[in-house]
């Protein structure tokens, strides 16, 4: 009899630890499925462009004058000036548009049959720069194509390359951050729904620098393009994303 119920406590005993075995076994199995499901992303790229017009333009352009004294440099300094006014006028500027720089003065002076410069005046060169800031994009770009026509009439001008800039910009860059975050969860659901799976929450998210390139162009750098040389541009950002997956195999 005692040997029967020490057989049977033992047996107990035996079946009580297999059986906190399998519990814990499934407890950890358990775990570890839940642990590995709740590592199981992808992570993906998405792109998102928007096409922009400016609306604000900056041109300058640069008037010379020179003469034999300073006086004479300064008067067809002055004759200059006058013609680019009146030139800006007739193409439907406003005062208010116009602004002057300082004037610049260089002298050039004679050298000897060394090369060496003397302190014989050869020449005064005096320039000024007149500037036009406008949101008549278009009407900058038509007159900057013009403004050499003033050299026919014996003005000395250099015309430089008008920038065009987008006020609205910082509204678009809002824009597209959110649509290339859509596209990044469309490519992912695309993906992982071929993969018997399913996006669910965003793990992490980085952001890549914003480029305000031409049209179509596909120059980017590290620290961001910020082309000014033409009207339209378009504005784009790629974000990487990282999203949780659930039910993949």
């Amino acid at each position: 009899m005692a040997f029967n119920s020490a057989a049977v406590i033992t047996l107990g005993i035996v079946a009580s630890i297999v059986t906190s075995t399998i519990v814990a076994s499934n407890a950890y199995r358990s775990k570890f499925a839940e642990a590995e499901k709740a590592q199981q992303s992808i992570v993906v790229k998405g792109k998102a462009t928007q096409r922009v017009r400016s609306d604000q333009a900056r041109w300058w352009i640069t008037v010379k004058g020179t003469g034999d004294t300073i006086q004479l440099a300064h008067e067809t300094l002055a004759t200059g000036i006058e013609r680019v006014d009146e030139f800006l006028i007739e193409k439907g500027f406003m005062e208010g548009e116009i602004s002057r720089g300082a004037i610049s003065t260089m002298v050039h002076y004679d050298r000897d049959d060394e090369g060496n410069r003397t302190r014989d005046v050869v020449e005064y060169e005096l320039s000024q720069r007149i500037g036009v800031s406008t949101s008549y994009v278009d009407k900058i770009a038509e007159t900057a194509g013009k403004v050499t026509d003033l050299l026919e009439d014996g003005i000395f001008v250099i015309g430089g390359t008008p920038s065009y800039t987008c006020s609205k910009v910082g509204e678009v860059k809002v824009q597209i951050l959110a649509d290339a975050a859509q596209d990044a969860r469309t490519r992912a659901n695309e993906l992982t729904a071929k993969a018997g799976g399913a996006v669910t929450d965003i793990k992490d998210i980085r952001q890549g620098v914003i480029q305000i390139t031409t049209p179509n162009s596909t120059r980017v750098t590290s620290y961001g393009v910020n082309d000014t040389s033409t009207i339209m541009k378009d504005v784009s950002v790629v974000v990487t994303v990282e999203f949780g997956v659930d039910g993949t195999t």
